[in-house]
């Protein structure tokens, strides 16, 4: 939950001390044997932008779990302690916790991570905020998922399920693994959301207290010791129910919708249903809330360090995409089937991992294309039926809760443009048909140095309701190199060159410098 707390401003100075001198008054040893000690870790860092032109680069502000600036000149400072799962014990607990003072971010202080894990065998029980990571994709090089990537802040949350991949003993001779989880949250962003809009026109809308859900469910078939290869399939639902959706007008702000969010609304939310009496209409035709996700392919080869990942992601907002069709009305009140082809849009992926290669460990490329939505819309005019319409889906956007996104920062993959980046003040994304590539690789040239490379680019339509009258494209890539002292290993310095070549979010070029400082809290078990 991010809070804002009026005290006197730290200075420069005051800073500098905290940054150097907070881990001396912690007795860590880092050389210490671990099975003797619960694992308690620390971690300070501190991360400073300078850049010039309209925007912080796009890589410098993307994946960075919402913990990031647009402003051209940003800092943050921020100090957390976790415990990890003891993998020795069946039953065993985690917990975390994280906050920020930033400079130029939406908020002056930041509680960025609260969490408390409980884990017995393969069931998890996570109750707070976490930073978590997109399925399926590589978590330092990838541009992130269609449907979540850690490109915005954590959602507070009460969640549970198997969270990593676990054999099913009893099916299929120990070939099947299987993983998944259900959650329920509440989006925390209803200051930003009132103060971003504070400067839109008339009839700009915000919403507050949005409730969220998740659910996942993933299958791996293969068996390593007896063949290097492997298939997954997956898929994720995510929705958004209750709250309320506000419109701005200069004598005041008006309450378009209240929103029901009764126990019911929790069922609704689990298995898709028709919204009730005390719904909007168009929920009562449709689905209850905001209903998208993401259907997941991949094809892995593991052998003697070489791993060989190909994936697909489709990402769908109702039953056309989620099924690949759709039913619509003719004229003579008839009902009839569409069919759509799902791969027309989606996110394919190669993810390579190099044996003993210290100049490129990693390579990962990405390629997204979102631009038919479901294909041209389906309309009955009038006929004996409900007027029913089809096609143009108009991805991550909607009527009630504004868009995808959590305090301003697209909860996709960034090249989906964050509302953040809108001059209107509007909370959708207007640029959702999109054509992008992205590749990433990383390496270690040498003991202490490794270093990391993120090259993009789109091509950006608009979209279907409003398409641009000529399409923009935008380049943006970073350079980034961490250093770690071999006589002082839990020290890290990180350093990232960042530039933008965009149409849509300007010619921007800047810097980040990263300190960190990591260590384990000497406790007994």
């Amino acid at each position: 939950m991010q809070i804002a707390i009026y005290i006197k401003m730290i200075s420069t100075r005051q800073y500098l001390f905290i940054l150097f001198t907070f881990p001396l008054f912690i007795y860590a040893q880092d050389s210490i044997g671990m099975s003797e000690w619960n694992k308690i870790c620390y971690n300070i860092q501190t991360d400073i932008v300078a850049s010039s032109g309209k925007h912080a680069p796009f890589w410098l502000v993307s994946n960075r779990h919402g913990l990031s600036s647009l402003e051209n000149d940003n800092a943050n400072l921020s100090v957390g302690l976790f415990r990890d799962f003891d993998r020795e014990y069946g039953f065993t607990w985690a917990y975390g916790a994280e906050i920020a003072r930033a400079w130029n971010y939406t908020s002056p202080y930041y509680i960025q991570q609260l969490y408390a894990d409980i884990k017995y065998n393969c069931w998890e029980l996570s109750v707070g905020s976490k930073e978590r990571w997109s399925e399926g994709k590589h978590h330092t090089l990838s541009g992130g998922g269609l449907t979540f990537s850690p490109n915005a802040r954590p959602i507070p949350q009460i969640r549970f399920g198997i969270n990593e991949y676990t054999t099913a003993q009893w099916l299929f001779n120990q070939w099947v693994q299987v993983k998944g989880h259900f959650s329920y949250g509440r989006h925390t962003d209803d200051a930003f959301q009132r103060t971003f809009t504070a400067y839109g026109v008339r009839g700009t809308r915000y919403a507050e207290d949005i409730l969220f859900h998740e659910k996942t469910a993933f299958m791996k078939v293969g068996n390593r010791r007896k063949s290097p290869f492997s298939v997954e399939i997956g898929l994720e639902m995510y929705s958004q129910f209750g709250g309320k959706t506000w419109e701005k007008h200069p004598e005041g702000d008006i309450l378009r919708y209240n929103l029901p969010h009764s126990y019911k609304e929790y069922i609704k939310a689990f298995i898709p249903m028709t919204g009730g009496s005390d719904s909007p209409e168009i929920d009562q035709l449709n689905v209850n809330g905001n209903i998208l996700g993401s259907w997941h392919i991949a094809a892995c080869y593991e052998k003697e360090d070489w791993y060989v990942k190909a994936y697909y992601e489709h990402f769908y907002e109702d039953h056309s995409g989620l099924f690949g069709l759709d039913y619509h009305y003719n004229q003579n009140g008839e009902k009839g089937w569409v069919t759509y082809l799902p791969w027309r849009d989606g996110l394919y992926g190669l993810e390579i991992a190099f044996p003993k290669n210290k100049f490129v460990q990693t390579f990962v490329y990405e390629y997204i294309t979102s631009r038919d939505q479901s294909g041209p819309i389906l309309h009955n005019p009038g006929g004996n039926t409900p007027e029913q319409t089809g096609g143009a889906d108009l991805y991550y956007n909607h009527t009630f809760y504004l868009s995808w996104q959590h305090w301003g920062m697209a909860m996709c993959n960034p090249h989906i443009l964050s509302p953040s980046y809108n001059n209107n003040h509007n909370l959708t994304m207007p640029n959702q048909r999109i054509r992008s590539h992205h590749i990433g690789f990383n390496g270690k040239p040498t003991n202490g140095i490794d270093y990391r490379i993120m090259l993009s680019w789109s091509k950006h339509w608009g979209s279907i309701v409003d398409p641009l009258p000529n399409p923009l494209t935008q380049l943006s890539m970073m350079g980034e190199i961490t250093y770690r002292s071999q006589r002082r290993s839990n020290w890290l310095l990180i350093g990232a060159l960042a530039f933008d070549r965009s149409e849509l979010i300007g010619n921007n070029f800047g810097s980040m410098l990263t300190i960190r400082h990591t260590g384990w809290i000497k406790t007994k078990k």
